[in-house]
């Protein structure tokens, strides 16, 4: 017979989410309830369904599963989520119930490092600057000249999946890697081909990526004296959290214009219109968008369906969150 599952997202996100494939996939192996209700369930809604529920699919949207919900799910054995961090959707009692946890988040790791390269090598040789000038009617004798990525020093802050998909896609730059992370043994730096450094090392670095996760640790970790190290000319990139620096000391670093920053995320999103950042020409902004692609969101369904599919036959997992995996995740 085969196991109940209960998707959650209604058929305006699921269509984003969820391709034809993984659809035809989920019927073939659960029956399968599907929200036809043309919105996110709310709580109460939710908490008349899962009764007999062993499975639960969820996505962006999808109310969080608390305990009372968890008590109702008497029968529940997986929780799938096609989006990243379910810090806020599962609480950890959860694993002390014998529920197995998937997160998509090493698949949107794959559209972050995508990003992550795609803007650095745009901020490296000026392309925004570039295009405005010639659209300006100058040309290259008027523009700074760009530099190459190859051979370059880059400082990773957290040897997350978003940074370990970053740094494989550096690889064939030939880059000197320096990565800070409590957690990365010298056995796993060894493995990414990286070399652990402090975090001073590492915010010495000409290009620096911020990929640490919102925990307690990371709060306003970048003090004013970290962030005076960023090297004059210099990048720094931040595609994680934006309460990992100092506010108030960054805007003042970021405003001498002394290096040129990418930042995707911040304090407050949408960024205010008065924000002074949106007059910096030395920060190239983009709106909280690294993890989203068209190819990389239609698949965040399916690779954790097959995931716990995999599990139910007691098969290798990639997708699994471990209690120890919930406790650092952002």
């Amino acid at each position: 017979m085969k196991k109940k599952a209960l998707v959650l997202s209604p058929e305006s996100r699921l269509k984003e989410v969820c391709s034809v494939k993984c659809r035809a996939l989920l019927n073939e192996h659960f029956d399968v309830s599907w929200n036809e209700t043309g919105k996110d369930y709310t709580k109460e809604e939710l908490a008349s369904l899962v009764g007999d529920t062993e499975v639960i699919i969820t996505s962006w949207g999808s109310p969080s599963l608390d305990e009372d919900l968890l008590n109702r799910a008497v029968n529940l054995r997986a929780v799938g989520h096609a989006a990243g961090t379910v810090k806020h959707l599962v609480p950890k009692q959860i694993f002390g119930r014998g529920v197995r946890v998937f997160s998509a988040a090493p698949r949107i790791a794959l559209s972050v490092g995508e990003f992550c390269l795609a803007a650095l090598l745009t901020s490296l040789r000026h392309l925004p600057a570039l295009d405005a000038a010639v659209r300006n009617g100058g040309w290259r004798d008027h523009v700074q000249k760009g530099r190459e990525l190859t051979g370059s020093t880059v400082g990773i802050i957290s040897a997350s999946s978003t940074a370990r998909m970053f740094i494989k896609l550096l690889a064939p730059f030939q880059v000197n890697v320096l990565v800070y992370d409590p957690y990365l043994t010298e056995e796993a730096a060894a493995a990414l081909q990286v070399t652990r450094a402090t975090l001073e090392e590492v915010m010495s670095c000409p290009i620096i990526s911020v990929h640490a996760p919102k925990v307690p640790a990371t709060d306003r970790m970048l003090t004013r004296e970290l962030l005076a190290r960023i090297p004059d000319g210099g990048i720094f990139m931040n595609s994680s959290r934006a309460a990992v620096a100092h506010e108030q000391a960054f805007m003042e670093e970021l405003a001498s214009g002394r290096f040129n920053a990418i930042l995707d995320v911040f304090e407050k999103e949408p960024l205010p219109a008065d924000s002074l950042m949106r007059n910096l020409p030395n920060v190239l902004l983009t709106p909280h968008v690294a993890g989203a692609s068209v190819e990389g969101h239609l698949s965040l369904m399916e690779e954790v369906v097959q995931d716990i599919i995999r599990a139910l036959h007691d098969d290798k997992c990639t997708y699994e969150v471990s209690e120890r995996m919930w406790g650092i995740m952002a």
